[in-house]
């Protein structure tokens, strides 16, 4: 019996004697329930197996469309595109968001080789490409070029690389591929600027958005003189000298609104030596959201500007004397005639020529006649002003410019000076030279309207100094050399004219114009002198200046004043304020305030009986020491106005720092109101900028009733003038004192 079966018939205690039928009928049933269970076991295997497979082939889909989703995804978001491969080259799948890129189309590539779809020279570099990966089982690249789906021959990267499961027993690898051709390109340019950069000799300096460097290449050590490792970091300031700035506010500003600046640049480096710098600085901003960068081009141009200056030397002057010559004497003279045309100042045209100098030169030589030249040169030079041009013509003559006169006369004693220092001997290599000069003088715009004019003249008039003897000056008009003598008999007589009580003063009264009432006098200095007369007080107050008389003859209107008032008082009248003009140089005399307070205690007048009158031009030439005084003067109650306001040099900032009670209106501006609209705008604005400031406003040269009813109408203050009343003696005055009711308006 087989022993499987004996087994189980002794399982079922049948395996001794042979079984008895109820034993044999008990063991069928027992077989047929086991066959029985055997068939419903072998339906549920079967069902099972059945239901597993299909839950399992459900999941096998669920996965692969899961996988491929997320495939597809990665492809769509990924630059680049991916080839899945066996073992044999053949592409298994190739996923790509950019289909243009493909050498040929992805239905033709998959399940093909790659000896299928490339020539055998293509196709060389990827059978290497797959050699090397399978071999070392490591990832591999390579670059090449192959033309896209578009035709356009493009730079590509692939990266080759091992995977981990096999397609029909064969090993698998993936291949990312990338087209690299603007990278590339783009990383060559970089490399090209990043050497153009290091290589350029203009500076370049990048800063961030706080003004700190942020680089900046090589040539900027040189420029700046610093040491890159020093600045970075930085604020740009770095680049100069402690406490200097290579952009101003108004270049920031400019950059700010305009997103770009452009200019020069004079500093003085960290070492304290001065460079010129060009400069080109752009605001840059690469994204919108992007951090804010200043790009800064530096270019050194101290050497063009030593050379331009050189060059312009060479062609605009004298190299002998190093005068200017003819080319830029004629570009001077040409401004100068232009100024005089412009602001009516008159100027002069001094033409030279050295008496003698033939003489000298054939005699001595050349070497001592230039030397004699280059003596003349310097001594003209220490004797003229700094804005005046000395020139040399050529030879042995000379030109002198002189600009802003005031008359005509004033250039006498340069004249005279000049003369002199001609006359001393020049000792030139042991030799004592004599020579004088003849000078013609022309007067511009006067004796010409053009440049070749006024040199004609002037040659002229010198021409006719030689014919006169030579070692003296003539002017192109008769006229005037009779005026220049005149200027100093005058001038002799302004010296004896104090001692010889030639001198008194008149009053010019002021009106206010709200009242009518008189609210004040102008004291008015005059001279009448024995033989001539009057004297126009234009002329000899400003030789007075000159000369400085106007310290004495100034001191003397102040106490004439004073005793005046004194003497108003005693006789019982109320005293109106008396304004009295203040010189130049009497303003900058230290003792000024002390002699002022002397004259109120020694005649016991109030402070505010007295109102002194200044030119603008006074407190912008000398504006510390006028300060200290006019704030001493109005510490005593003395008031203080600016006179002939809008004439000259007028400046807010002189309004608002020096203590002024009032401007007074020029009579020059007055006289045509009603026909001239600048000259009512003039007033008006005068008048309205004054009482911004507090301050009254006083007109002169009021003749007629027209100009009173409009300076009333625009708020003047104080009137003078003709309508009102002509200067007058003191004597008047008082009679004025005396009738109370006397207005303006009477």
């Amino acid at each position: 019996m087989h022993r499987l079966l004996k087994r189980q018939l002794r399982k079922l205690g049948l395996d001794g004697e042979a079984p008895t039928p109820e034993e044999w009928q008990h063991f069928l049933a027992m077989v047929d329930d086991a066959y029985s269970q055997a068939d419903q076991d072998r339906y549920t295997l079967e069902r099972s197996l059945t239901i597993s497979s299909e839950e399992m082939q459900s999941l096998y889909q669920q996965l692969k469309a899961s996988s491929e989703a997320r495939m597809s995804a990665i492809a769509t978001a990924f630059p680049d595109i991916l080839f899945f491969q066996d073992e044999d080259g053949r592409f298994l799948d190739v996923l790509t968001s950019r289909p243009e890129d493909l050498y040929v189309p992805r239905e033709e590539i998959i399940g093909q080789r790659m000896e299928d779809i490339f020539d055998e020279d293509r196709v060389r570099p990827f059978l290497r490409l797959l050699r090397d990966t399978l071999e070392t089982n490591e990832l591999q690249q390579i670059e090449y070029q192959m033309p896209n789906g578009r035709g356009e021959t493009r730079l590509f990267e692939a990266r080759m690389v091992p995977m981990d499961f096999r397609e029909k027993g064969k090993r698998t690898l993936l291949t990312v591929v990338r087209d690299i051709t603007d990278a590339r390109r783009e990383e060559t340019w970089g490399r090209l600027v990043s050497k153009a950069v290091t290589a350029a000799r203009e500076g370049i300096v990048i800063l961030d958005a706080e003004r700190r460097i942020i680089s900046a290449n090589p040539a900027v050590e040189g420029i700046c003189q610093v040491a890159l490792m020093d600045v970075l970091g930085k604020d740009v300031s770095a680049l100069c000298d402690p406490g200097g700035e290579l952009l101003g506010e108004d270049a920031w500003l400019t950059l700010e609104t305009v997103g770009g600046w452009h200019g020069e640049a004079q500093i003085c480096r960290p070492d304290g030596s001065p460079v010129s710098l060009w400069l080109n600085v752009d605001r840059v901003q690469p994204e919108p959201d992007g951090p804010l960068h200043y790009v800064i081009l530096l270019n050194d141009i101290s050497e063009l500007h030593a050379s331009r200056r050189e060059l312009e030397k060479l062609a605009t002057h004298d190299p002998l004397t190093g005068l200017p010559n003819r080319i830029l004497f004629q570009d001077r003279l040409e401004q100068a005639l232009a100024r005089a045309t412009r602001t009516g100042r008159s100027g002069a045209l001094f033409f030279m020529d050295l008496d003698r100098f033939k003489i000298i030169n054939d005699s001595l030589g050349h070497q001592v006649g230039d030397r004699l030249l280059q003596a003349v040169a310097n001594r003209m030079s220490a004797h003229i002003r700094q804005g005046d041009t000395l020139a040399r013509m050529g030879g042995d003559e000379f030109t002198l410019i002189v600009e802003d006169l005031k008359r005509p006369e004033d250039v006498v004693h340069l004249l005279e000076k000049l003369q002199q220092e001609f006359r001393r001997p020049f000792t030139i290599d042991q030799h004592e030279l004599r020579t004088t000069a003849s000078i013609g003088v022309s007067i511009f715009p006067r004796d010409g309207s053009t440049t070749d004019e006024l040199i004609k003249h002037a040659d002229t008039a010198m021409y006719s100094a030689k014919d006169g003897g030579r070692d003296q000056y003539r002017f192109f008009t008769e006229k005037l050399t009779l005026s220049a003598y005149s200027y100093f008999d005058t001038e002799q007589g302004l010296h004896k004219a104090l001692a010889r009580n030639e001198f008194y003063l008149l009053y010019q009264p002021q009106y206010e114009v709200a009242t009518g009432k008189l609210v004040g006098v102008e004291a008015l200095l005059r001279w009448n002198r024995p033989g001539q007369g009057m004297i126009n007080p234009l002329k000899f107050i400003a030789m007075a200046e000159m000369t400085g008389l106007i310290e004495p003859l100034g001191a003397w209107v102040r106490e004439t004043v004073c005793r005046q008032i004194q003497a108003w008082q005693e006789a019982g009248a109320m005293p109106p304020r008396v304004a009295v003009n203040l010189s130049s140089r009497e303003l900058t005399r230290p003792g000024l305030n002390a002699s002022v307070a002397s004259l109120l205690s020694t005649y016991r007048i109030p402070a505010e009986l007295l109102e002194f009158e200044i030119t603008e031009s006074v407190i912008i030439e000398r504006g510390d020491v006028a300060y200290q005084n006019l704030f001493g003067l109005t510490e005593m109650g003395i008031e203080l106005a600016i006179d002939d306001f809008g004439t000259g040099h007028s400046s807010l900032l002189n309004l608002k720092r020096f203590p002024l009670a009032s401007l007074k209106i020029d009579r020059s501006f007055v006289r045509d109101l009603l026909v001239d609209a600048n000259d009512e705008a003039i007033v008006r604005a005068t008048i309205v900028l004054a009482r911004s400031f507090g301050m009254k406003t006083v007109a002169e040269g009021v003749e007629n009733r027209q100009q009173l009813e409009f300076l009333r109408e625009a708020g003047c203050d104080v009137v003078q003038g003709y309508l009102c009343g002509k200067p007058m003696s003191h004597q008047g005055i008082s009679r004025l004192l005396a009738s109370a009711d006397l207005h303006c308006d009477d």
